[in-house]
């Protein structure tokens, strides 16, 4: 079973990811994992694209998160289920919020060592970026979804009980 996550920003992807890793019995990678570096740097472009292209041509997986636009489209064919979690934009927000105070006291584990989430710039970057994604990249995914290649994959989470119920009994296909 190969499985895409994906939503905006501090909507329970990866924890979603970890419950059904879980599961299904799937190998996790989490996007974040492969795109930063220590210190928050970004990896270059090309080791991103060519580890995540290892992944997906895997024979199972669980990929949580984005990653080079480019590759999107093609991680969603390769996909036997491709789950977008689309919680209203105050939920992110506020998660987003609760996310950042919790980084006083650990960091997200799907981040490398030596990442801080915790300056004011990366919290307003954080801020700017989920409306961007909000306004700019969910239409767009919505148009992708709608394809006929992709409509029978789809799973989209508008609701905390809908999560709830897909992290405790994964998906069927």
């Amino acid at each position: 079973m190969k499985i895409a996550v994906v939503g905006n920003i501090a909507g329970g992807k990866s924890r979603l990811s970890r419950a059904l890793s879980r599961v299904h019995s799937l190998p996790l990678t989490h996007v974040d994992s492969i795109q930063f570096l220590p210190g928050m740097k970004i990896r270059p472009l090309d080791e991103t694209r060519k580890a995540l292209l290892q992944v997906t041509s895997q024979d199972s997986w669980i990929i949580d998160g984005y990653g080079p636009l480019d590759l999107i489209e093609k991680r969603f064919q390769a996909a036997d289920r491709v789950v977008f979690v689309d919680f209203p934009i105050w939920r992110h927000y506020w998660w987003c919020s609760k996310r950042q105070v919790s980084n006083l006291w650990s960091r997200r584990e799907e981040l490398p060592e030596d990442c801080s989430e915790l300056t004011w710039e990366h919290t307003v970057k954080l801020y700017k970026t989920l409306w961007q994604m909000h306004t700019k990249m969910r239409p767009e995914l919505l148009r992708i979804f709608a394809r006929d290649n992709l409509k029978n994959k789809m799973i989209i989470v508008r609701s905390l009980s809908e999560w709830k119920t897909l992290s405790q009994q994964g998906l069927s296909l």
